[in-house]
Formats: C-alpha cells, sequence, structure tokens
C-alpha cells in the first residue's frame, strides 16, 4: 500500500508539473499511432526497432511514442516545447518555413531533424531511443489539426467549449476528451469505413512531404476543428471522432513509411 501511495503521490505532482495546453492526442492517441506504425514496419525496419527497444512488447511503444510529454515540465527540455505544433496564418493554406519556422523549432522541421537523427550511425543508442521517441510523438502531434492552428488562438487553447456539462478549452477536447469519450476502456476502436488498406513495403519518403502533412492538417484545423457553437453537439463530437480516427491511421501509415525509408529496406527520397 505504501509503495502504492507513493507512485501515485509521483503520478499526481508529474500532471500537475506538466501542462496540457499543447499535448495531441493525450497518451492514448501517441500509443494508438505507434501501435499502428508496427504493422506497416518492413522486416529490417521492424528488427531495428526491436534492437533498439530491447524487446518486442508493444509496451515500449507507448513508454518511447509517450516520453516526449513526459519530460515536459524538466527544464533540460524547456527549448522543446515548440516543436510539439506549427502556426500558419489564417490567411493561408500553405505552409512557409521562413514565415512559420524560421529557427526549425516547430513540428513540422523536427521531424525532419529526428528522422535523420535516427538514420545517423554516428548517433549512440540513447540518441537514437531518443530520436524516435521524438518522430513517433510528433508525427502523431501533426495529425492532431489543431497543432498546425492559429497562433490568435493558440491552437484552441483560448476557446473554451462545454462538452458533457463541462467547461474545457477546445484543445482538450480534441487531446483527450472526445478520445476518453469514445475509446473503449480496453482501448479497442473500429477503422472507419472509409479507410483503405495502404501497402507501405518498399515506398520511398521524401522528407518535404512533411510540409504537404503540416498544411493538410492545418486545412483540417479549419474546416473541422471548431463547433458552431460553445456548446459541443452530438453530432460534432462523433465526427470529431471518425476524424481523430482517420488521422490516427494516416499518422501510423507515414511513420511506418518514414521508418522504413530511414533503417528499413526503402529510401529517403531527396529533392534535387
Amino acid at each position: 500500500m505504501r509503495r502504492f501511495l507513493i507512485h501515485f503521490t509521483v503520478l499526481a505532482m508529474l500532471v500537475l508539473l506538466h501542462p496540457v495546453t499543447a499535448r495531441a492526442w493525450g497518451p492514448e492517441g501517441h500509443f494508438e499511432v505507434g501501435k499502428l506504425a508496427l504493422k506497416g514496419l518492413d522486416p529490417l525496419a521492424s528488427a531495428w526497432l526491436q534492437d533498439l527497444l530491447g524487446t518486442d512488447d508493444v509496451e515500449a511503444i507507448d513508454k518511447a511514442c509517450n516520453w516526449p510529454d513526459r519530460v515536459r515540465g524538466n527544464p533540460a527540455w524547456d527549448w522543446a516545447a515548440p516543436q510539439h505544433y506549427v502556426n500558419i496564418p489564417r490567411s493561408t493554406s500553405r505552409y512557409d518555413r521562413q514565415r512559420d519556422c524560421p529557427d526549425g523549432l516547430c513540428v513540422t522541421e523536427a521531424i525532419k531533424k529526428y528522422a535523420n537523427q535516427l538514420g545517423d550511425p554516428r548517433q549512440n543508442r540513447r540518441k537514437r531511443w531518443e530520436a524516435f521517441a521524438w518522430l513517433c510523438h510528433l508525427v502523431g502531434d501533426l495529425h492532431q489539426p489543431l497543432h498546425a492552428g492559429y497562433r490568435d488562438d493558440r491552437g484552441g487553447n483560448n476557446i473554451n467549449v462545454n462538452y458533457r456539462g463541462k467547461e474545457i478549452n477546445l484543445h482538450q477536447f480534441w487531446d483527450s476528451a472526445v478520445i476518453q469519450e469514445y475509446l473503449n476502456p480496453d482501448g479497442a476502436w473500429q477503422k472507419p469505413a472509409s479507410a483503405s488498406a495502404t501497402s507501405l513495403i518498399g515506398n520511398r519518403w521524401n522528407p518535404v512531404e512533411t510540409d504537404a502533412w503540416t498544411e493538410e492538417s492545418h486545412r483540417l484545423a479549419g474546416k473541422a476543428a471548431y463547433p458552431p457553437g460553445e456548446i459541443i453537439q452530438e453530432d460534432f463530437a462523433k465526427n470529431s471522432w471518425l476524424l481523430i480516427r482517420q488521422q490516427w491511421l494516416s499518422a501510423g501509415d507515414r511513420l511506418a513509411r518514414i521508418l522504413n525509408a530511414v533503417v528499413g529496406e526503402a529510401e529517403v527520397e531527396l529533392d534535387r
């Protein structure tokens, strides 16, 4: 009992120390993206990742893919907070690095950076583990539409809504409230009927694709992330859950493509 109380107290302190304002999907969503990516890995990438993690237990995926949120509040990682999101003006649907990420500290450029680190044989094992953790986490972040949203409302953090009789902000609604409402207690969820099977084996990946994913998420923020009123109705919540599942699937597929290209049998295709 004493061990349980100590463990509970530590968890409670971590929750208080870690802000919720810039997280995407919560721990459940990041875990789902990591598990989905495993299904698309080619044999070489799968073996490489198992060696890096030291196990084939999916709990290691959970630990890694949620680690970037768990180090929030650690002063050594304060510099990394902007890596979780990117802000694009409302007036455009295009991502422009010079305008939107001039210092390289945004989710779009961080994905490219950690993909490069992951495939760099000069990096030690810990650095490669951290690179994988960031890569898994940030690909998930990028597919939460409000993480490619607007600066003026801080990605929905400044928008208050009422959901199930509770006052929360819109970012929290997308990060966790919908997921906790609809995700089964055992973590099971149904793939949308509109989702199609894709073959990722051998597919090349070009880092510039990340710019297109950013623009896609930004468009979804404007099209689907904002409810028509302060009180969130059931239809909007159901459509949000559908979009979340679609975004998880896209994120898992794309993470697998990156891993296959960087450490597997596919290739990284660079612009000439």
